[in-house]
């Protein structure tokens, strides 16, 4: 199995730019997301157009209201970790800005982002989609952020990516 989230497509197809980000509408035109149904040996699973849908913090987890700081949030979803951390393409979030690529889930080694209200239960993956998926490409396709999979080469290195993104994330003595 190739960890490539996603596949180019043979032609381009039309993506509605009215209803996606043009870095997503334009990422979307000639590929397609493995889906989220995909195996969760995947270290990420991007979602398949049609599984693209704007959220907010309700979508998400409708049984717990918004912290406080979140009740504006809005983002695209647009993939999963291996453990189930949701992955979104941010439209308004408290703590990192427009574009940017989120995690939100249980043991995330956050909080993500900056400002009062950053999560615990987060982490910044990337500031732009294409920012994204070049860290992802660069890494063999491995959020390490998000998957269980055993360190790169330099694992500082990796560690000092998601630190710029996330200052006060916890790196455990590292």
């Amino acid at each position: 199995m190739t960890l490539r989230p996603f596949v180019q497509l043979a032609a381009a197809r039309a993506v509605d730019r009215n209803k996606l980000p043009a870095d997503l509408a334009e990422f979307y035109a000639a590929h397609e997301g493995v889906g989220l149904e995909s195996s969760s040996d995947r270290p990420v699973r991007l979602c398949r157009l049609e599984e693209v849908a704007q959220v907010g913090w309700n979508d998400l987890w409708p049984a717990c209201g918004a912290p406080e700081g979140w009740e504006r949030f809005a983002a695209f979803r647009v993939g999963m970790g291996m453990f189930g951390d949701t992955i979104v393409y941010v439209l308004n979030a408290p703590s990192c800005p427009t574009g940017s690529i989120l995690a939100l889930g249980r043991d995330l080694a956050g909080p993500g982002g900056v400002g009062p209200f950053s999560l615990e239960s987060s982490l910044v993956l990337a500031t732009s989609f294409p920012a994204w998926l070049a860290h992802l490409g660069r890494w063999g396709w491995v959020e390490h952020a998000v998957a269980g999979w055993e360190a790169p080469p330099d694992p500082q290195e990796v560690v000092q990516y998601y630190l710029a993104l996330n200052p006060s994330m916890n790196v455990g003595g590292a």
